[in-house]
């Protein structure tokens, strides 16, 4: 590669994720100048890249996207990406796919037991639902997403890796529209929104029943040094207690920010 990029690599590892044929970087503000010239040296080096794509600003808003700029290639930002054995179609302009958490959603399958009810809360495109139909034991999986967009993709992975997709049912709601009442108890509940994960719990604690667990998806930084504590405070006062309570890092965000999974055992 080009000097400026070697020179560089410890700036933009870590912000660099291909998703099918996309290829998506994080540059530090020295190198915007330059962006256009280091996505086409990316796209040279990588010829299976069919588009490079820079995120600007933090994740946002009610579904969680990017606001990407093409620096090298072209548009469409779909693409199809395979992972864990699966096919899923990604749109990477109308709806949140991480390929980084292929391995998270591979460890989460396996913790599940044979014959379980999983809800996914914001299941976004379903990979997680089919990593979990595909490669754990779940009975009936309940997945919930209130993006239109990422919901029709969903529905369209469902039909690509229709051997697993018997087991899973989609929704497109707001989650903080259903109840219990609605789809009943689970073994396992995963709510895959760190961005609003506190605050939503005292919602969604209602769909785990004595004895099953939660998985609750959170960002660490300055504002939640003790995440553990903040849970169960949280449960607390929304009258749950966890027997067990774990803290498993499942990916670096940046600047000392990490992506946690909290996994208790709701009493």
């Amino acid at each position: 590669m080009n000097g400026f990029i070697e020179g560089s690599t410890e700036k933009i590892i870590g912000a660099h994720e291909i998703v099918g044929d996309i290829a998506l970087i994080t540059l530090p503000d020295e190198l915007l100048p330059r962006r256009h010239e280091i996505g086409a040296t990316l796209l040279a080096a990588k010829p299976r890249l069919r588009v490079v794509v820079r995120r600007g600003r933090a994740i946002r808003g009610e579904f969680r996207l990017s606001e990407l700029e093409v620096i090298a290639g072209a548009p469409p930002l779909a693409t199809l990406h395979r992972e864990n054995g699966l096919r899923f179609l990604v749109d990477m302009e109308k709806a949140y796919f991480s390929a980084r958490l292929a391995g998270e959603r591979l460890r989460l399958a396996r913790l599940t037991r044979q014959n379980e009810r999983i809800l996914v809360i914001g299941s976004g495109v379903a990979p997680l639902p089919l990593t979990v139909a595909a490669h754990g034991g779940a009975a009936e999986l309940f997945a919930i997403e209130k993006n239109p967009a990422a919901h029709a993709l969903a529905q369209e992975n469902l039909r690509l890796n229709r051997c697993h997709s018997h087991k899973i049912n989609l929704y497109q709601a707001d989650f903080l529209t259903i109840t219990a009442k609605d789809f009943g108890l689970f073994d396992r509940l995963i709510v895959a929104m760190p961005e609003i994960a506190f605050g939503v719990l005292p919602h969604c604690r209602q769909f785990v029943k004595p004895g099953g667990w939660l998985h609750l998806y959170v960002f660490q930084d300055e504002r939640h040094p003790q995440p553990t504590f903040i849970l169960a405070q949280t449960l607390g006062a929304a009258g749950r207690q966890a027997d067990h309570c774990a803290v498993v890092r499942c990916g670096h965000c940046g600047n000392g920010r990490y992506r946690l999974c909290l996994e208790a055992r709701l009493a």
